[in-house]
């Protein structure tokens, strides 16, 4: 079975802290009835997570919830019928992600790689095994993050302690 793979959008894929528009981003506009989202993406990210498709389920794991499928994975360029992690609650915690408990549930036993900009040691303590990438959210995925991808693929995997 392959390793999930939790994206993030906000950070990871649209790094909406950036100061300008970092190298290889292009502004976009998301409208949906009355609302309209401005976003940068790298149309190279697409390319790069249907590559790691072959080795990981990918699977929405940001706030746009269902809206990921139809507003942003178009897109970029993904399939548009993803799983998507459901945040009943998005209240702050006292130690690391609000996110943290779901992705724990929503993951059980599978193995796991998880892209976000409000992850970090927290996480990694808790998912001991998996591959935890923090992205800044100024500069979003770089050839780093996907190298450390590929390599935690290649490696193999097991469910989280």
């Amino acid at each position: 079975m392959r390793p999930l793979l939790l994206l993030d959008f906000d950070g990871p894929l649209n790094p909406h802290a950036a100061d300008g528009v970092p190298p290889g981003y292009r502004w976009h506009e998301i409208t949906e009835g009355a609302k309209t989202w401005r976003v940068l993406l790298n149309p190279r990210h697409g390319a790069e997570l249907n590559a790691l498709a072959e080795a990981f389920e990918l699977v929405w794991a940001t706030s746009w919830e269902h809206g990921a499928n139809r507003l942003l994975s178009p897109l970029l360029g993904l399939p548009a019928d993803l799983p998507t992690i459901l945040w009943p609650d998005r209240s702050p915690v006292l130690r690391g992600s609000w996110k943290t408990a779901y992705v724990a549930e929503w993951v059980g036993d599978r193995g796991f790689a998880w892209v976000d900009d409000e992850i970090g040691d927290v996480e990694r303590e808790r998912f001991v095994g998996q591959l935890i990438l923090p992205v800044d959210a100024r500069t979003g995925l770089t050839a780093g993050h996907f190298a450390a991808l590929k390599s935690f693929a290649g490696k193999g995997f097991r469910g989280h302690s």
